[in-house]
């Protein structure tokens, strides 16, 4: 029982090990794509630049989910505060 405990265990662990190591292509790299599919191609990477070229560009935002919640007039960095924390006395 120990021993199919531990070929279970081994089995496991190397596992994922194998599946890296790769070695089966289901994609045809050695095909040559036809005029068509690169006119098609060409076609929805245009589309996608002029869409791109539509949306407005948006001011940068600062990555604080709690602006709204802190408000404007207090700071987004905290401070360090002075007087009883400070151990160079």
């Amino acid at each position: 029982m120990k021993t199919f405990l531990a070929a279970l265990a081994v089995a496991l662990l190397a596992g994922p090990a194998v599946a890296q190591i790769g070695g089966i292509n289901l994609l045809d790299n050695d095909r040559k794509k036809t005029q068509e599919e690169i006119d098609r191609g060409q076609a929805i990477d245009d589309a996608y630049k002029s869409t791109m070229k539509k949306v407005p560009d948006q001011k940068k935002a600062t990555n604080d989910p709690w602006a709204d919640a802190r408000g404007a007039t207090q700071p987004t960095a905290v401070q360090k505060r002075s007087g009883s924390n400070n151990k160079s006395n």
